[in-house]
């Protein structure tokens, strides 16, 4: 048995639910469950989700679920939702949710466009080069800057700034320009080693590439 299927049994146990009281909860037929914990199929993040609201008491147990699952060697297949509504509409929740973040994410870069598009700025975008790529890439005779555009500021903030560095790198930039919605404290004290890095909202962008060009 694996480690899931181990924690599975654990916390079974200690709610007092058989396979096929756990397996009606949760929306899947006993067999699923039965494959889950023993290790033939792994459960889908929605399943996940309803075992863990269903099983677990408190962190403690939801912390014991999640290094379980995350040690888990996956199988080929995923175990099948039941069509049980509950399930669908987690997973249509979940999905709209990822849809909301990437049309605002494509909306926020069509508006830094257009304030570049106002200023005149040329520049080429959504610009790749072997495994690197850019938002916007604008370059002055034998300088290059590229421009990223980070709509949601509030999460994994520190991985945009590591693909700045990267970029300076790869593309052979001077220097990077984060767009954001707002400028914060998470964009304090960002260091890039040699690399200038700017953070500003779209409505500077225009101005802070001007004087990156006049250095």
């Amino acid at each position: 048995m694996n480690a899931l299927g181990e924690t599975i049994r654990i916390l079974m146990g200690r709610r007092k639910l058989t396979g096929a009281q756990l397996a009606e909860d949760i929306g899947l037929s006993a067999t699923s469950v039965s494959r889950i914990i023993t290790g033939h199929s792994k459960p889908k993040q929605v399943t996940l989700t309803r075992l863990m609201k269903r099983l677990c008491a408190g962190p403690d147990d939801e912390q014991m679920v999640l290094r379980a699952f995350s040690g888990l060697k996956a199988p080929s297949a995923e175990e099948p939702i039941s069509d049980d509504p509950r399930n669908a509409t987690e997973e249509r929740d979940r999905v709209e949710r990822w849809l909301e973040a990437r049309t605002q994410a494509i909306t926020f870069k069509d508006a830094v466009a257009r304030e570049l598009d106002k200023a005149g700025i040329a520049y080429r975008r959504d610009m790749c080069e072997g495994i690197a790529s850019a938002d916007f890439l604008i370059e002055r005779g034998s300088k290059r800057l590229a421009v990223e555009c980070k709509f949601n500021v509030s999460r994994d903030f520190d991985k945009t700034v590591g693909i700045a560095r990267l970029l300076c790198e790869l593309l052979r930039c001077h220097s990077v320009i984060i767009v954001v919605p707002f400028v914060g404290s998470f964009a304090d004290g960002i260091v890039v080693g040699p690399h200038a890095v700017a953070v500003c909202t779209p409505a500077e962008v225009a101005v802070q590439i001007e004087k990156w060009a006049a250095v």
